[in-house]
């Protein structure tokens, strides 16, 4: 007889936890990290802090996070996440008081970068550091700019403008 047939416990036991599996995986929260974003928009130069960024959950592994303390090396908007590839580390910042003269940068040159600057005049040499690089718009007037000491940013903003000026990329 069918009514003496023992209860299929082991089944229902088996089913059931598999559908609480099913379900956690289905449910279960995506795996995260906190992201940088900016909270006002971030000028070449700034340094990543909480002035200026807030911390964010993103999905792990959909964008490359930048670390507080990390200096911009290009504008970033408010709003906008702020990637590794937007700053330097802060060892080669700018230092206080020095200008920026614009000038035609090398193939390679990134921001932070130590240049030197070679007057073909007269061979004089000023130690100068890549501010920021130009655009890869071949239409683009801005070339790039390097930062110098104040007392020969003159001499070399009109040597560079007169197409004077050699600019030499440190590699090391």
């Amino acid at each position: 007889m069918l009514w003496f047939e023992p209860f299929p416990l082991g089944r229902w036991a088996l089913v059931i936890l598999v559908a609480l599996v099913a379900a956690y995986v289905e449910f279960r929260p995506d795996p995260t990290v906190d992201q940088a974003f900016a909270i006002v928009a971030i000028e070449p130069g700034d340094t990543l802090d909480e002035t200026n960024t807030e911390m964010r959950p993103v999905p792990t592994g959909l964008i490359e996070t930048a670390e507080q303390g990390a200096v911009a090396s290009r504008p970033v908007d408010a709003g906008d996440p702020v990637l590794a590839s937007d700053v330097v580390e802060a060892s080669s910042t700018i230092p206080h008081g020095w200008w920026v003269v614009g000038v035609e940068l090398p193939q390679g040159a990134r921001s932070g970068d130590r240049v030197r600057l070679v007057v073909l005049d007269d061979g004089s040499e000023v130690e100068g550091v890549v501010a920021h690089v130009g655009s890869e718009d071949p239409f683009d007037a801005a070339d790039g700019g390097v930062a110098v000491p104040s007392d020969s940013a003159s001499n070399l903003a009109k040597a560079a403008s007169d197409g004077r000026l050699a600019v030499l990329i440190s590699t090391g």
